[in-house]
């Protein structure tokens, strides 16, 4: 987001046609221009104060920017939040560069200002309490993180997609009683995942030198977070010193088909908390990406033809473990394929890849067993269970265990980060 560009053309441009285009036509209305960003997201401060200005009132400065997308199914629902803090009357047009709201004059009266100032004041608060929201993204030490003490070294927990480090609940007491101290990132999910893993790489920088952390640590995974940790700790500078494991849980190193699937998913959520169906924003669907993160998880992509391009680092050590129980039993799997016929096969390997991620056997209703792969490492575990039971979700999962990876990866930890001298249960941070 070029936020220079935001802030200096926001100051925008109200356009007034002549007061009177003809003697039929009536007062021409008032047409308000906001540029957009490079990336054509709207940046929601600049468009409140674009919108005040022309109606006449005052309302509070929005700090920071929060910008939204005005493209694709993430378009529909920004007009939509939009068009609500203008309320009847007014129209928004998205063109290449601007956003083009149409006023007609007899909004833009006296009567009318009490209206105005509730409609934009109800979306400046809105954006704040996004902003506030996005203030819990980041590294998060629990009370058990010991910076450089080797009897309690460090697990670093990253999540997947549609998920928060609350994902991780029940694995956390596991993994301090056996001696480690743990650190989580929350990240926005739905996010393009190059800019994510930069946010990452920032986070990850900044964290260990306020800690002055001179310690390996390892990293745990899940689902989308292995490709995060994979470009960590592949990509440039080398931070290989920085990380002794690499355990990755369900990951989608080879993408999965049903990665677009999401997007619709949260395109209908995002249209629930717009009408007021759910206690969630809307603003914190559209302001993370809405659908960003699926083309990048899509097989054949280009962030993945780029990972794949990365040589495995030899000082860390290299862990999978895969689930096979889908949401399809092979048996009708292969039916419903046979059914299908020419038309399976003509609709190419997209189809014939989700039925792979969703059967018993061959995916864990998420990930293909296959596409969860790495070149180069050998250390490949499968397991009978489905995407969420191998760290036992707790919005699946409520109970706390056991967990179905922790067998595997305190194995792995103590193979490649040993734990020395005393052992104890660390007091952590809850992670609610």
């Amino acid at each position: 987001m070029n936020s220079i560009l935001i802030l200096a053309g926001v100051l925008l441009v109200a356009q007034s046609a002549p007061s009177r285009s003809n003697d039929d036509d009536g007062p021409a209305p008032v047409v308000v221009v906001v540029p957009l960003g490079e990336d054509r997201k709207i940046e929601l401060g600049a468009f409140a104060a674009a919108i005040a200005k022309t109606a006449g009132v005052e309302i509070p400065k929005a700090d920071g920017i929060l910008a939204l997308p005005t493209d694709g199914l993430g378009g529909a629902l920004t007009r939509t939040l939009l068009q609500e803090a203008l309320g009847v009357g007014p129209t928004i047009t998205f063109e290449p560069a601007s956003a083009r709201i149409t006023i007609p004059r007899d909004r833009l009266g006296p009567d009318s200002r009490p209206a105005w100032e509730r409609g934009l004041k109800r979306l400046i608060e809105r954006v704040e309490r996004e902003k506030g929201r996005r203030n819990f993204y980041g590294l998060w030490p629990r009370e058990s993180y010991r910076p450089n003490d080797p009897s309690r070294p460090t697990v670093c927990l990253i999540h997947g997609m549609n998920s928060t480090s609350s994902v991780f609940l029940h694995m956390v007491e596991p993994i301090e009683r056996a001696g480690y101290g743990v650190v989580v990132y929350d990240y926005p999910y739905n996010r393009d995942v190059e800019e994510t893993v930069a946010e990452f790489r920032r986070d990850w920088d900044r964290f260990r030198t306020a800690n002055r952390e001179k310690r390996p640590w390892a990293l745990v995974s899940h689902s989308m977070g292995a490709l995060l940790a994979r470009e960590l700790v592949e990509g440039e500078p080398d931070r290989s010193g920085e990380v002794a494991s690499s355990i990755m849980i369900a990951p989608v190193n080879g993408g999965s088909y049903l990665a677009q699937a999401q997007t619709a998913l949260q395109f209908l959520q995002g249209v629930q908390a717009v009408n007021g169906k759910t206690r969630a924003d809307a603003l914190a669907f559209l302001g993370d990406g809405l659908g960003a993160a699926a083309e990048d998880l899509t097989p054949g992509s280009r962030l993945l033809r780029r990972l794949d391009s990365y040589r495995r680092r030899p000082s860390v050590g290299y862990h999978i473990i895969a689930g096979d129980v889908g949401l399809i039993r092979a048996p009708v799997s292969k039916q419903i394929i046979g059914r299908l016929g020419i038309a399976a096969r003509l609709a190419g390997p997209a189809l014939l890849g989700q039925f792979e991620e969703l059967t018993d056997g061959t995916g864990d209703g998420c990930v293909a067993v296959e596409r969860s792969k790495l070149a180069g490492v050998a250390d490949h575990e499968v397991v009978h269970a489905d995407h969420l039971e191998l760290i036992r979700a707790p919005l699946i999962y409520p109970d706390p265990g056991p967990v179905v990876a922790m067998p595997f990866i305190l194995d792995r930890l103590a193979t490649d980060l040993p734990v020395s001298g005393n052992r104890g249960l660390g007091n952590g941070r809850a992670i609610d």
